[in-house]
Formats: structure tokens, sequence, C-alpha cells
């Protein structure tokens, strides 16, 4: 149960303060599309020069010690109409949330941690990738499953095609796999022989807009629309949706295609690039060194939003990649961000906790999205029934006209599951407080302090002081390693 958290959280950096100098090449609309061109370069670069822009300080809307999850979030999605939101998380559970209210109405627990979450553009269904090999299907309310068997090892990622009648997966088994949602049947499986897929996702363009039945008959003898998608691992590759052929390939590891199949943004941990989709001309790159995680772009394609495991995330306009905002110092990790397809929202996963922005200027909606099951006894939340459902919220949150209160200020009962969810530091039950032998390798806030026998590899915060034979490899500042004996302490990278 703790190997699986432990893999997904080692080794990630703490997020740097330096900035970096962008490497900007400037474009421009033209009855062609976008192109490149010199006449705006120093516009463009006086712009994107966000080297020297402060960092955000950190939010107090949520209080100390409320979460969303117990666990790192994986995943966000949306469902179609914007209102909900769907999360993933390290915890092996998969919420819903109300937008903007942050409300929490159903929590559903999965067979194994899910790597992803996303919605299909009908919002009829769910797509769950899960570690062990595990992909299912779920109704838009979760009751219905069904599963998915094929993937041997961990599916990491999972795209609906536009018309939500396929589902494409990618599998550290170095397979790619094309789904039938009405059958739940496999269509097609691709080997993947050159490298292991992290990501997917469909372009728009990829399939005919109009329903089947309204689709114009076919010309004699006319060639059918090429159906592409694409996948990363250690770079990006353009594919050919029958056959899994690879056409093109270019740099990025983490990237999104806008919503009109006409842009795709990519990252490859030096820079940022803006590419023609599905030329994959490069338009404009920005240089970043820093470790993007998820892109997501706006429904109108004039905002792209980056997600980073070591820095805070950070709003761009596009397709000139001008910087817009810089949001708030991580609370751990960013794995997930997910724009709604109404233009009105950014979600970022930020450690355990989700955040709202609004579009398009990246102001933070001032929400908590609290789960009292994952939050420290020290926080509070409400409780409502509405049209059947039970709600919870933060308290201080306003309710719904017309809804009946159940609870006032319920207490957090955090589980500190894995030895994390609340600080670790003297709750009950987290085995963190001065146990012998204390074991919290890779727990994101656990106090070790006094525990002998403490392994803290690459932990953020873990304070090692006077614990004999601790492992500090890895760990960024924080750990000290006073009064070990032995050599056993090696402090590299602190």
């Amino acid at each position: 149960m703790k190997k699986r958290f432990e893999d997904r959280i080692s080794d990630l950096s703490l997020p740097s303060t330096a900035g970096e100098t962008p490497a900007v090449s400037a474009i421009e609309r033209s009855r062609d599309g976008w192109k490149l061109t010199r006449r705006s370069v120093m516009g463009l670069l006086a712009a994107g020069a966000f080297a020297g822009l402060p960092r955000a300080a950190a939010s107090s809307i949520c209080g100390p010690g409320a979460f969303a999850h117990n666990i790192q979030i994986d995943g966000l999605s949306f469902f179609p109409n914007g209102q909900t939101l769907v999360s993933a998380g390290q915890d092996g559970m998969v919420k819903f949330w109300t937008v903007p209210g942050g409300a929490l109405f159903r929590a559903i627990s999965t067979e194994a941690v899910p790597e992803q979450v996303a919605v299909s553009p009908d919002g009829s269904q769910i797509a769950v990738a899960m570690a062990g090999g595990q992909l299912q299907l779920w109704s838009a309310n979760g009751v219905t499953r069904r599963a998915l068997a094929g993937h041997s090892g961990t599916v990491q990622a999972v795209a609906f095609t536009p018309d939500s009648a396929q589902l494409i997966s990618v599998s550290v088994d170095r397979t790619t796999k094309v789904w039938s949602v009405a059958h739940a049947t496999l269509v097609h499986s691709f080997v993947d022989a050159t490298d292991v897929m992290a990501q997917v996702a469909v372009p728009q363009s990829a399939l005919p807009r109009l329903p089947v039945a309204r689709q114009p008959a076919p010309l004699a003898g006319a060639v059918p629309p090429r159906r592409y998608f694409v996948t990363s691992g250690a770079q990006l590759y353009l594919r050919l949706l029958a056959t899994g052929a690879t056409l093109r390939t270019v740099a990025g590891k983490a990237f999104a295609i806008s919503p009109d199949g006409a842009l795709l943004a990519a990252h490859d941990g030096l820079r940022l690039y803006m590419y023609t989709f599905s030329s994959l001309t490069p338009l404009v790159s920005v240089v970043e060194n820093r470790t993007a995680t998820s892109l997501a772009f706006s429904a109108d394609g004039t905002r792209l939003a980056i997600a980073y495991s070591d820095a805070p995330a950070r709003l761009y306009s596009a397709p000139d990649l001008t910087l817009v905002r810089d949001m708030e110092a991580n609370d751990g990790p960013c794995l997930a961000a997910a724009m709604d397809s109404q233009n009105a929202y950014l979600a970022v996963g930020s450690g355990k906790s989700i955040r709202l922005y609004q579009l398009p200027s990246g102001a933070r909606v001032p929400v908590c999205f609290m789960d009292i099951a994952a939050s420290a006894s020290t926080c509070r939340g409400s409780q409502y029934t509405w049209a059947g459902a039970l709600y919870t919220v933060a308290c201080g949150t306003g309710f719904p006209e017309a809804v009946s209160c159940n609870c006032d200020c319920v207490p957090g009962n955090c589980p500190c599951v894995y030895d994390t969810g609340c600080s670790c530091d003297s709750d009950t039950g987290c085995g963190c407080d001065s146990n012998n032998p204390c074991s919290c390798v890779s727990d994101t806030g656990c106090g070790c302090v006094g525990n002998v026998g403490c392994s803290c590899n690459s932990d953020y915060g873990c304070g090692c002081v006077d614990d004999y034979g601790c492992g500090c490899d890895g760990d960024f500042g924080g750990c000290g390693c006073d009064g070990d004996s032995g050599g056993g302490c090696g402090c590299d990278g602190d």
C-alpha cells in the first residue's frame, strides 16, 4: 500500500526561487495561419521577461490542515457544463466538487491508485486510469463501472475522442490501446517499442463535429480525412488513430492541444513550445528550466495554464506565450491542471489542495475545496442536503437557497493515510510522533524529529535531527543530520 505513494512522490525537488531569462521567438497571424515574424520580437521579449516577477504569497483561503485529498492529487477534469470538477488522488479516491462553490458531494474509492481521470466531451462517461493496469469507464455519477481489461502495467493517461465514442489509453506496459466506449471493448492495440508513453490527447479536428447521421454522403473516390492523436514520453509523437503509426516527432513531454485543434503547446523541462497542429511547425518558445507536469488550454484558446512539480503554476497568453500571472507557491508538487469548456475557470492541483482561478485574468477564486475526512480536527466543515445529495463545504461558505443544513461545523477527521494527511506531528494514529522505528519515506509533511531509524529520503520538510542512520540524500534544505553517528547520513543535495 505504501510503496505506490512513495514511487510517485520521490525525487521531486522543492520549488526554485530563481527565475529564468526567456528566449522568445515572435509570431503573427496571417491569412494562412500563424507564422514566424521578426517585427514584434522586441515587444514579446519585453512582455515575456518574467524572470524578475515576484512570486505571489501563499494563500490562506483554506485554513491550516484543510485539504481536498489525504495525499497528492493526480488528476483533474471538468464536466462539459463547467459546474462539476472531478479530482483523483493518490489516496485512492475520486471526488466530485461543485464549481465555483467547492462543495464535495460524492467520493468514490478506487480499486487501485488513480493516475488520471477524464470526463467525456458529452459528459456521459468518466475514464479512470489506475495503477496495476486497471482501467475503468464510469457512468457520470460513478454508479456504473465497466472494466477495460488489457493493460498489464500502470495506465498513465487516457483521452476521449471528440465524439466520445472511443477512449485512448497509454501504459507503462509500452502499449497504446483504443477502446469502444459503447461496448467497453478493445478496438486497437499498438506496441510502443521506442518509448513509454506518459500522456495522450486527441485533437478536436480528429473527427467530424457533426453527428454521424447528419454527415454528408462522401464523394465517390474521396479519401477519408486522417484522424490523429498525440502521445508523449521522452518526446511528442503525432500518430494515426487507425494504425498507431508515428508521423512526426518534436520536443516536448507534458503537452496540450487547443480546443479548436489549431495549436499544440508542449514543455520538455527546459523550454515551453507553441506549435501549429498538425504540421507541428514551431511558432514560439520560452526558456523555463522547470519540470512541467500538466498543460491546459482555455476554451477560447487564448490562455495556456501550466502546472509544475517544482514551481508555482503559471498562466500564459496563447499563442504568443506572454506570461499573464504567476500563481501562489505550491502546497506540494502540482501534477494536474484543467480548464473548463465554458471559458470561466482554471483548476490546479497543488499538493493535496485544489485551487480555482478565474479566466482570463488568473485571479484566485476565494473558495476552499475541503473534505473533512482529509482535514485535521482543527478544521471545520458544514454539511447540507440538496436534491437528495449530501454536500460538504468549509465553514463560512454560503449555502444555496432552500437547502437543509444537516450538520454545522463538523470537525475534520484526518486519518493520516500513509503517515500523511495532517501534519503527522502528534496526530493520533499517524505513527510518526516519537515512534520507534518511524518509516516516513517520501511522506509529505511528516515530522520525524527524534525518531531513531527514520528514513527521510526525498521528504519535503522532514526534520531528521538526531536521527541515527538517517539517509537524507535528495532532501533539499530541510534535512539537518546533526548528531548522526557512523557516517550513515548522506546529505547530498542539501
